[in-house]
């Protein structure tokens, strides 16, 4: 019987590496894996099938001892062959960042026959994308100095941008922290130097990334390369701050936001990520409603509930004529009767 109640143990405490081992060899990295633990699990494994030999207690819990420790020390493995794909995809986006840089120092420098043209893509390009983020930084960085640790934190670009978060958590009642940290008409491949300021010193809670609504509007767009640099992001974001993350996908119904999305929904399952599904965001009757529906159910701390779930669509689904004048009382499903919405 005691035989049977430690192999019981074992077997129950065992378990959990065979499910441990598929989850790291799915997500290609080893940010998220202890070499020390994995290698403490091993030593105490050894101690227990060396007190067996020991003891000449040849019997079936010794096997069990023996399969354990099989699967743990596979996570040693798959550890050192995840740690070479995070040195691969950290040297690959490197390399792509020199492209870059590279590619916009020709630019600059080899357009010499017509330097009209460089003047006219300076001026367009450098105040309406760089200046304009800085501005925004000043801003954020003022802003962080009266922020909640722990909260949710909206990072992307236009779409993101264009949210009132203050009126939509009022609206909807949203009693968590949510600062709105995105960048107007920012590329993913611009964000890198934005997110100490937009995310780091707020060492948010949870944190949704929705970018490539300006990247899709290039129609040559290299999809690989977006997803590549996609991935950078969501590896620096895990290995700077505790929070969970939510992948929101472009909002677009261009056929190279479709085929992204795609690819961010699996790279969501293979980082650890979040996918948000926001489909029919862009057919409701008011899409930033809509919008914010999908996401508050995801921002708050407790789980998903039938209540959530019937909750959403009541304010972006009712037609305009159904919308009260000021002052008037809401008759919306599942509000407070004494809330008043503008007519819009």
């Amino acid at each position: 019987m005691a035989e049977l109640l430690e192999s019981t143990m074992l077997i129950c405490f065992g378990l959990s590496w065979p499910m441990n081992l598929a989850k790291n060899i799915k997500a290609r990295s080893a940010r998220n894996m202890s070499l020390q633990f994995i290698l403490l699990i091993i030593t105490g494994y050894v101690a227990g099938i060396s007190a067996k030999i020991y003891n000449h207690r040849f019997n079936y819990v010794l096997v069990v001892y023996l399969l354990n420790l099989v699967v743990v020390s596979a996570n040693v493995v798959v550890y050192f062959i995840n740690r070479r794909y995070d040195r691969q995809m950290q040297t690959a986006n490197a390399e792509l960042s020199r492209q870059i840089s590279g590619h916009a120092k020709e630019f600059s420098a080899g357009n010499t026959e017509n330097p009209s043209e460089n003047t006219s893509f300076n001026a367009s390009f450098k105040p309406s994308i760089q200046k304009q983020g800085e501005d925004e930084m000043e801003t954020y960085r003022e802003l962080n100095s009266i922020t909640e640790a722990g909260g949710v934190v909206l990072f992307g670009s236009n779409t993101f941008a264009s949210l009132p978060i203050g009126e939509l958590t009022q609206a909807f009642r949203i009693t968590e922290p949510i600062y709105n940290r995105s960048i107007r008409d920012v590329r993913i491949d611009q964000i890198e130097s934005y997110l100490k300021i937009c995310l780091y010193d707020l060492n948010p809670r949870k944190i949704f990334v929705n970018m490539g609504d300006i990247d899709v509007l290039d129609e040559n767009v290299n999809i690989d390369n977006f997803i590549s640099k996609y991935e950078w992001l969501l590896y620096m974001i895990h290995t700077k701050t505790q929070a969970s993350i939510y992948i929101v996908p472009i909002v677009s119904g261009s056929p190279a936001a479709f085929k992204i999305n795609q690819r961010l929904k699996s790279l969501a399952s293979q980082t650890g990520c979040k996918y948000v599904d926001v489909s029919g965001v862009l057919e409701a009757k008011r899409p930033t409603l809509r919008l914010f529906e999908i996401l508050k159910v995801h921002m708050r701390n407790h789980p998903i509930n039938f209540a959530d779930a019937m909750e959403v669509g009541t304010l972006s689904n009712r037609e305009r004529e159904d919308v009260p004048n000021d002052g008037q009382t809401s008759a919306a499903p599942g509000l407070k009767q004494d809330v008043a919405y503008a007519k819009h």
